[in-house]
């Protein structure tokens, strides 16, 4: 359960990759942009895109590998894959969470489907609902989530991310439901490279079972237009999490 943990954190991470940036220099943050590529002299509208085009979307995918190392037992990796649609503020996308090394046996294979709705309140603060489930041949939930960004500055924002999971029961075991929490601050250190820092918490789900508790430092680092890298390090405060957790992905943004 160590590394699902770190999936759904990881999920939150992914979803808000381009907040607080402006790429392409158009006056329209990236967290907003529909047209987030657009030439630097041409005119655009309150959506971001040339005057006059027609909207059709944005597609992103992200692959990479998700480990834990513990000291005194084998090592865990699982290659992770996430795909996102998204269209005005709406968005729906799917989390594969598969094992590549795993020193547990027959663990199944993992995936999410979620689909939620982004508010704007304001100009510094936004937030996202979302409807979930995760599906596996041993065990499927089902999650709701809430992302809640505000910005304290043009680059300095405050994050926070809740997730209730009502756990369906295996064939072997009697699942809990349980809360995740994810809440911290991030900063534009330059124009390329976002880092963040965060606590982390999941309440246990199975009974006489420990939370679990990690900080994470998080880092989105923008190679151009349409690619990018996101490097997270967690590091364990609790039995349930594991000693260090490591995670490398590359993405790349189709519009």
């Amino acid at each position: 359960m160590r590394l699902v943990y770190g999936v759904l954190l990881s999920m939150c991470m992914i979803t808000s990759i381009y907040a607080y940036t402006d790429y392409d220099v158009d006056g329209v943050e990236d967290s907003i942009d529909e047209c987030p590529n657009t030439p630097f002299d041409i005119l655009v509208d309150e959506r971001g895109c040339e005057e006059g085009t027609k909207y059709v979307g944005e597609f992103t995918l992200f692959l990479g590998t998700l480990s834990a190392i513990d000291r005194g037992s084998e090592n865990i990796t699982n290659l992770q894959l996430f795909a996102n649609y998204r269209y005005h503020d709406w968005d729906i996308s799917l989390s594969a969470f598969n094992d590549v090394k795993n020193a547990i046996e027959n663990v199944p294979n993992t995936y999410y489907i979620t689909t939620g709705y982004r508010f704007k309140p304001s100009k510094s603060l936004q937030t996202k609902i979302s409807l979930g489930t995760k599906q596996s041949s041993a065990q499927n939930d089902y999650y709701i989530t809430s992302n809640i960004d505000y910005s304290m500055s043009e680059k300095q924002n405050l994050f926070l991310f809740y997730s209730y999971t009502i756990a369906q029961d295996s064939s072997t075991n009697a699942y809990d439901n349980f809360h995740t929490l994810s809440i911290g601050t991030g900063r534009i250190l330059t124009d390329y490279w976002y880092a963040a820092l965060s606590y982390d918490f999941s309440g246990a789900s199975l009974e006489g079972s420990e939370d679990y508790q990690a900080l994470t430092w998080s880092n989105t680092i923008v190679l151009n237009a349409s690619y990018f890298l996101l490097a997270t390090y967690s590091y364990g405060l609790s039995d349930a999490a594991s000693d260090h957790t490591i995670g490398i992905q590359f993405g790349v943004k189709f519009e």
